[in-house]
């Protein structure tokens, strides 16, 4: 019954959510709520790469998405795999991965301290894709209920993203363009912006030369702009 109400609560509080930010925090208490620390919703993506390069809602760090696709993740993650491909609900613990072929990510996620999480894929339209996963940092360990729970709570956040014009499958406003950049270029952008050369950034970010020479390349042409200065004005804009 505990839970039913909480289940209750949290699709109450998604519906009554008005904007991002109150749908983020109403999301992000249903999450706590059921012994969740954190929460990634990607909605309306045409790549799994999306849902963390540009998640529709995160209260995951900048830093920590950054770090994520710098250090190659997107393309070797086996959730995110699942989460792009899967069809039901998967609950998992850290000790899950802890196998050939998945041993480094055992180590990666017993690195970041997460025990266990539960990912929900959300089927888009037009062969978009989308999921939400919730994080745990705790020993709590979650039954069929909070499960079932959780994937109605996706469902109702997904439908709510939508309304408030968070998952259109397309960039909203302005910043458009921008959002078309991953985590990465935005945080190479960034530094550009204040004046950082290639070499700096590239020591900065933790990448080659080589690699900031390319993303700046491909950050010109996602800005439709010809020059760094342009790309920095985009930035100051935002």
């Amino acid at each position: 019954m505990i839970l039913l109400e909480l289940t209750s609560k949290a699709v109450a509080e998604i519906c009554n959510a008005g904007d991002k930010q109150e749908l983020q925090t109403a999301i992000c208490d249903a999450g706590r709520s059921l012994g969740f620390d954190r929460l990634i919703l990607a909605c309306e993506k045409n790549v799994k790469r999306e849902f963390m390069a540009d998640p529709t809602l995160t209260n995951q760090s900048y830093d920590d998405l950054v770090a994520y696709e710098r250090d190659g993740w997107s393309e070797r993650d086996p959730l995110l795999d699942y989460a792009a491909t899967g069809t039901d609900p998967l609950y998992w613990r850290t000790e899950t991965w802890k196998k050939p072929p998945r041993l480094d990510y055992h180590e990666y996620i017993q690195h970041l301290g997460i025990t266990g999480g539960l990912t929900v894929p959300l089927r888009g339209s037009a062969n978009k894709i989308g999921a939400l996963t919730l994080l745990s940092f705790s020993d709590r360990v979650h039954g069929p209920d909070a499960v079932h729970a959780v994937s109605i709570i996706g469902m109702v956040a997904r439908s709510r993203a939508a309304a408030v014009g968070l998952a259109t499958g397309q960039p909203a406003g302005g910043s458009a363009k921008f959002r078309s950049l991953s985590s990465l270029q935005r945080e190479i952008l960034k530094w550009v912006a204040n004046g950082k050369s290639n070499a700096e950034i590239a020591l900065i970010v933790g990448q080659s030369k080589r690699s900031v020479d390319y993303h700046v390349i491909e950050i010109l042409k996602k800005l439709e702009v010809g020059s760094r200065a342009q790309a920095a004005v985009i930035y100051a804009a935002l």
